[in-house]
């Protein structure tokens, strides 16, 4: 007698709660956070102040999160794709630390900015959390504990987000924190090329005559 087919695995519903939670709601209040933090830059005139090189570690700090959320949204969650969630926190966490100890040294950081730096601190460890809890046997097995193996296999998503959700998000960090970024990076690299060449070009001071 043939054996029956293995059941396949019933769908955790809070597990889906958590993990459509962290892309409908947390998500979007990141990137809604970083185009505050931009506004804020701007407002405190970032290019005559910290210059360019704050500009850079936002960039830098942009470019850490996105292996992690393009793992998240486009493969199958697994010990893998977690470590690299949290890999990618871990990094951005240490760049947000490196940019504020500077930027203090060079300009005022006003309490609103200070607030949305909270914000940019915490929400992606809210992300993470939530994917965690989404897949906390994985979860569990990264860290050497529960029932399964680690898997770290990377394989694309078996129900993959709907594509309108993947474009509408994709858009949405385009226009609110790719595209505000690049004008903040060449916003301070022209001020401070225009800087340059008033100061080569300013007319030397002449000295009193002597009596």
């Amino acid at each position: 007698m043939a054996a029956n087919p293995r059941p396949e695995r019933i769908p955790d519903p809070t597990g889906i709660a958590a993990e459509r939670y962290a892309l409908a709601v947390v998500l979007p209040l990141w990137m809604a956070a970083g185009s505050s933090d931009w506004l804020l830059h701007r407002r405190s005139r970032i290019e005559a102040t910290s210059g360019s090189y704050e500009s850079q570690l936002h960039v830098l700090g942009i470019m850490m999160t996105a292996p992690p959320v393009l793992a998240g949204l486009l493969l199958e969650i697994d010990a893998g794709v977690l470590a690299i969630m949290a890999a990618g926190y871990v990094a951005h966490l240490g760049m947000t630390i490196l940019d504020v100890a500077y930027a203090d040294e060079k300009r005022r950081i006003v309490p609103t900015e200070q607030h949305v730096h909270a914000l940019l601190e915490l929400l992606p460890f809210a992300a993470l959390s939530l994917v965690g809890v989404a897949h906390g046997n994985q979860a569990l097995a990264l860290i050497g504990r529960g029932s399964e193996r680690p898997r770290f296999a990377l394989h694309r998503k078996r129900s993959p987000v709907p594509l309108r959700a993947l474009v509408a998000t994709m858009a949405a960090f385009t226009l609110t924190v790719a595209l505000p970024y690049a004008e903040e990076l060449t916003r301070c690299i022209r001020y401070e090329r225009r800087a340059q060449a008033a100061g080569r070009h300013r007319a030397p001071r002449r000295r009193p005559a002597l009596p």
